[in-house]
């Protein structure tokens, strides 16, 4: 599909911009796609300030919006690095991640030195369970930008997986010692070094951890989940529902190493109440886990496991 380069540009900070979607299959078509033509008085030819307001919108999770911001800089300017990696994060946030692969390739070949890129195409090629892809895409990123905490996050997750849990430890604390540290990022290092911790049983530490996760980003999914499990397994069951509470007051999100967000949150709250005693709230709390997620296979056990635990103990009512 050729892309037309006549479109006037917008000087407005608020888009309303549709999500494209093309007939290619993958690759650099895909993301080069054509753009929806958008209108305005002033035009500006300026790639910078859509890959700026681009950034805008991501962070607000604006992600069709974002798409289009971003395509339209890509029309500007097919050999802006940021703009390719840009999109490739809102691709990547949208679960797309064959298309953000492609992406994040296009703007390393632009731009070899583009660390951010390869850091996300490390997370991306990590959510498709090619790690040893990913580890290589990490160690480069570091390579060009050894004072980034993300990439050593990413790093340390995806050697967390491979069981390697002193090289994944080393990594997460030199993400939390880099000098160029975000908010989100020190989440997920906060929370990556608390499980590993936990695999040496080092619980108590572990727990502290996920409470700065939580401190740094409240609104992250993971920080709260972790944190609302470390809170259960230390019988601190009204925090741990607390936890669970708030996972559930944000938007879902799915990940291929961990699931869906809601599910597990449903099933850890189903599994504090079946503690207190409160087992038919927990039944209802296991039915809703598994309408999320129909292939998660610890809620299909929980609530079969609760609902004997209700039918022995209406028998031992009815033998009274």
């Amino acid at each position: 599909m050729q892309v037309s380069k006549h479109s006037v540009l917008p000087i407005l900070l608020t888009l309303t911009a549709a999500a494209l979607t093309t007939g290619c299959d993958d690759g650099y078509d895909a993301v080069r796609a054509s753009t929806p033509e958008i209108k305005s008085d002033l035009a500006l030819g300026d790639p910078a300030f859509y890959v700026n307001l681009g950034n805008e919108l991501q962070q607000s999770r604006k992600y069709d919006e974002a798409t289009a911001v971003y395509r339209k800089a890509i029309v500007l300017d097919l050999e802006n690095s940021d703009a390719y990696t840009g999109l490739g994060d809102v691709l990547a946030a949208q679960r797309r991640t064959e298309e953000a692969i492609a992406s994040y390739r296009r703007s390393i070949e632009i731009n070899p030195q583009n660390a951010k890129a390869y850091t996300g195409l490390g997370n991306a090629l990590a959510d498709r369970r090619r790690l040893e892809e990913a580890i290589a895409a990490y160690r480069r990123s570091i390579r060009l930008n050894p004072q980034q905490m993300n990439a050593y996050a990413g790093l340390g997750n995806v050697l967390a997986q491979q069981k390697k849990t002193p090289e994944a430890i080393a990594s997460f604390q030199k993400a939390l010692n880099a000098s160029e540290q975000t908010e989100t990022a020190q989440a997920i290092a906060f929370v990556g070094l608390g499980r590993a911790l936990q695999t040496q049983g080092r619980d108590d530490e572990a727990l502290q951890l996920f409470r700065k996760a939580t401190e740094v980003a409240p609104d992250n999914t993971w920080a709260q989940i972790f944190l609302g499990h470390a809170l259960a397994n230390q019988n601190q069951l009204e925090e741990a529902i607390a936890a669970y509470q708030q996972v559930l007051s944000q938007p879902i999100e799915r990940k291929t190493n961990l699931g869906n967000s809601h599910a597990i949150a449903l099933n850890g709250l189903g599994s504090v109440l079946q503690r207190q005693g409160k087992v038919k709230e927990a039944i209802a709390q296991f039915e809703k886990a598994v309408d999320t997620d129909l292939n998660y296979e610890a809620a299909q056990r929980n609530l079969e496991r609760a609902k004997q635990l209700a039918q022995k103990s209406a028998q031992r009512i009815a033998l009274r």
